[in-house]
């Protein structure tokens, strides 16, 4: 189901979240080894096969209530997902090393240094 003009209009107007209102869009990254994953605009659920350690880039999607969840799916080169300390209140969640094991990530106030750690999971 495609998002209209009318409705992003609406979302706009009502201070919603501009994206497609897919509830757990699911998004999909195998970086480069040690490049960055890049958490897409409409992702709810950010799913990373790692190559080396992959920083979680959380830059695009800076918005207050804003709430991701990151999950590793294995890879290569001693798979790592990270997240830098910078964009969290306080500090982000630990470097994710095993296959299956999440974090949940939620933006407070619509800055890039403004998420918290809502929840994290192990395999």
């Amino acid at each position: 189901m495609s998002t209209t003009n009318e409705q992003v209009r609406r979302r706009y107007e009502n201070g919603e979240l501009l994206n497609d209102g897919a509830p757990k869009h699911v998004e999909t990254d195998a970086p480069a080894n040690g490049a960055d994953t890049v958490v897409g605009t409409d992702a709810d659920v950010h799913v990373v096969t790692a190559d080396g350690t992959n920083t979680v880039d959380l830059s695009n999607i800076e918005a207050a209530g804003r709430q991701v969840t990151v999950v590793h799916d294995g890879g290569a080169n001693t798979p790592t997902l990270s997240f830098a300390d910078a964009d969290f209140v306080g500090t982000g969640p630990s470097n994710i090393t095993s296959a299956g094991a999440t974090a949940t990530v939620q933006n407070i106030n619509g800055n890039a240094d403004g998420w918290v750690v809502v929840a994290t999971g192990s395999a």
